[in-house]
């Protein structure tokens, strides 16, 4: 049979050939073992080995605790900029002074220090271990003999008990790849994770500290927001639903950090459809989407100038009813009317004005029904008009032309201020004044007159003050917004007393005009930006119909009048979008939602920087600090934002804050809510090791 080499990597990672026979790789096996036994030290040697390995692990890990300082300041040196490593004075002055003092000293020198003070002790601190059992043994004291420096009991053993693993966890990688990179690499995430359990949870004093003043009141108030958010689909971070300043704060920063940042950010990104969906389930609530707005805007226009003529047609056909239909076929006396005619020609006499004697003229012409020739005399005799309907219609031209022209309105009929004060004083003397007062000795004409007064006060005024003005000179969108929804303009009276008008005439004219405009509104309010969607888009809607307390009261008056134009339940209605308010109302409180805090840049930078000086320290203890305090920063934001994005993120952050982060049993019940919300089942505490943990903590 063939001979053939059989090779085996020994544990050193050397290659151990052996000669057999093809086909017979169970007697290699079985000599390979016999070697690799062989080469094994025994009890003896062994026992002699680790005792110094364990010794020269304390010597060392008591020089880190010593050299701490000096260790982390020759890093800064090293790795710093140079400006950084200059003295104040330098800067100033340009002058060198001389290499920085070591102000002080490193482990390795505490370490030279006492060798030299103590040569005896230099077999011990310099000592290699020589077998696999002394190399674990030495790596794994020095890792954890730092932990002594701890001020509590339970501090110290759980600060020894994680240094120890992570020694022989970094020994372990370290002889399997011959990298201390590599084996940092491994370790320092290992040790970090459950350094959890040991130390306390920075996510958890920055909860803490975030709600320390929020009463139980406000965390019930965010608790219905976040509930109503959660209806609406609208998740809402805890910085949008409290109102508390602090922990709107914590929200921005988590927002801001590299870690929480994508977290947050993944949640919310969807945020923009869902509002827009929101939007238009209320906008349908009121009506559909007009397929023309411009035969919406001339229907509500139509509808506005039907309720005005409505209004009139009514005030005429009352004040017939109350008097004008019989008085206009009724007479005043011939001397009733020839008194006016008198003073008419006095004023004619008593004027220089061209242009009113002719005016005046034309009235006195209007009161004459005939002039007749009279035997023997020159003058014809004048027959005055006396029927009421007559004279009242020429009452009614003049006063209406005065009134005109007082608002400035010009025309044939302009009368001016001199005319006018002759046809009307504040005596009631003027001319017309004169002839109102004999045309209202009918008593059927004055019944009518009053009327025809009172339903102009309380109706054709009314109808034509809250709705004229909307269709003058043509309706637009901005001037329902004005006219309507301004509470500069317009209050709920002034509204509902619109909208009651238009219902009368057609209730669909109501519907259409707050459809118009609530679509409009999200029209401008969702519009793309160049940076991409826009997550406060559901604010800048609010904003713009709600944007102040009357505003809002003003548009939730207009939803109440829908209902009634509907006649749908006004309350239901208007929850719907008093919900809708007040979850988007808040969708913009968090600042810098569209602009999460991911820097690839400064982050790549700075993990290059500590990852350079982690390397070149000598000082494991040093690697591992390096990288704790990076460690536990991102992992604070993203502890938080973890809980931030759950659907119970109000009570979740309450009971976060409601740790005590100093204890260490409440430090595990932290980890326990917060991986809890990571989807990671961490087992719980039974009574047996609370009541331990409890017990070690009152005895320190």
């Amino acid at each position: 049979m063939a001979q053939v080499i059989y090779e085996f990597e020994l544990p050193n990672g050397d290659i151990l050939e052996i000669e057999g026979e093809e086909g017979k790789q169970a007697e290699a096996n079985v000599k390979a073992r016999q070697y690799i036994n062989a080469q094994q030290p025994t009890l003896t040697e062994a026992a002699k080995d680790i005792i110094p390995s364990i010794g020269s692990g304390v010597a060392k890990g008591l020089s880190y605790i010593a050299g701490l300082p000096g260790d982390v300041d020759q890093l800064g040196r090293a790795f710093l900029p140079e400006f950084m490593n200059t003295p104040i004075r330098e800067l100033i002055t340009g002058k060198d002074y001389g290499e920085l003092p070591n102000i002080f000293p490193t482990s390795r020198q505490v370490m030279d220090f006492a060798e030299e003070t103590a040569p005896v002790i230099k077999p011990l601190t310099q000592y290699e271990p020589t077998t696999n059992l002394g190399r674990y043994a030495q790596t794994g004291i020095e890792f954890a003999t730092p932990g002594i420096a701890g001020k509590t009991k339970a501090a110290i053993k759980g600060g020894t008990k994680l240094g120890g693993i992570g020694g022989l966890l970094y020994q372990g990688v370290e002889d399997a790849t011959g990298s201390s990179g590599v084996a940092a690499g491994v370790t320092i995430p290992s040790m970090l994770a459950a350094g959890l359990f040991m130390k306390p949870s920075t996510g958890a004093r920055l909860a803490q500290d975030a709600m320390e003043n929020v009463t139980d009141a406000e965390v019930k108030a965010a608790r219905n927001l976040e509930k109503a958010g959660q209806e609406l689909n609208i998740n809402l971070t805890p910085g949008e639903v409290f109102d508390n300043k602090n922990v709107r704060n914590l929200t921005r920063d988590v927002v801001a950090s590299d870690k929480g940042s994508p977290i947050i950010y993944d949640a919310a990104k969807n945020r923009r459809e869902s509002v827009i969906s929101l939007a238009n389930q209320q906008a349908d609530l009121i009506a559909d989407a007009p397929a023309s707005q411009r035969a919406v805007l001339e229907s509500i226009s139509d509808t506005a100038t039907s309720s005005i003529q409505k209004a009139k047609q009514y005030r005429r056909t009352e004040a017939q009813k109350a008097g004008y239909g019989v008085s206009n076929n009724q007479n005043l006396e011939t001397s009733q009317v020839l008194q006016i005619i008198d003073k008419i020609d006095d004023a004619i006499k008593n004027t220089n004005n061209k242009t009113n004697k002719a005016k005046l003229n034309v009235i006195k012409n209007e009161l004459i029904k005939k002039r007749v020739k009279v035997k023997g005399q020159k003058k014809k005799q004048i027959i005055p008009e006396t029927n009421i309907n007559k004279l009242d219609s020429t009452f009614k031209i003049y006063r209406d032309a005065y009134r005109n022209s007082q608002t400035g309105k010009s025309g044939d009929l302009f009368i001016n201020q001199d005319l006018g004060t002759k046809l009307f004083t504040q005596n009631d003397d003027g001319i017309l004044n004169l002839l109102n007062q004999e045309l209202r000795t009918n008593t059927n004409y004055a019944k009518a007159n009053d009327t025809f007064v009172k339903l102009s006060d309380e109706i054709v005024n009314v109808v034509e003050k809250n709705v004229q003005p909307l269709i003058q000179g043509g309706l637009t969108v901005p001037k329902i917004k004005s006219f309507i929804f301004d509470p500069s303009k317009s209050n709920v009276t002034d509204i509902n007393k619109t909208f009651e008008i238009l219902n009368k005439t057609n209730p669909e004219a109501s519907i259409q005009l707050a459809n118009v405009y609530f679509r409009n509104a999200m029209n401008q309010s969702f519009k793309m930006t160049k940076q991409g969607d826009d997550l406060t888009q559901g604010y800048k809607l609010i904003e713009s119909i709600a944007g102040t307390g009357q505003q809002r009261t003003n548009f939730m008056a207009v939803i109440d009048n829908v209902a009634k134009a509907k006649g749908v339940n006004a309350k239901q209605l208007k929850v719907g979008f008093e919900k809708m308010i007040n979850v988007l109302e808040r969708t913009g409180r968090v600042a810098n939602l569209n602009n999460p805090g991911f820097d690839g840049a400064g982050k790549a930078s700075k993990s290059v920087f500590k990852d350079l000086a982690m390397m070149q320290t000598f000082n494991p203890f040093v690697r591992l600090a390096t990288k704790w305090g990076e460690f536990k920063a991102g992992r604070a934001w993203e502890e938080l934002a973890n809980v931030f994005v759950q659907d119970n993120s109000v009570d979740a952050l309450v009971a976060l804050a409601k740790t005590n982060p100093k204890s260490k049993l409440a430090t595990l019940r932290t980890v326990q809510i917060v991986d809890a919300v990571q989807g990671i089942q961490t087992p719980p505490l039974t009574k047996d090791e609370e009541r331990q943990i409890l017990i070690e903590e009152s005895q320190q």
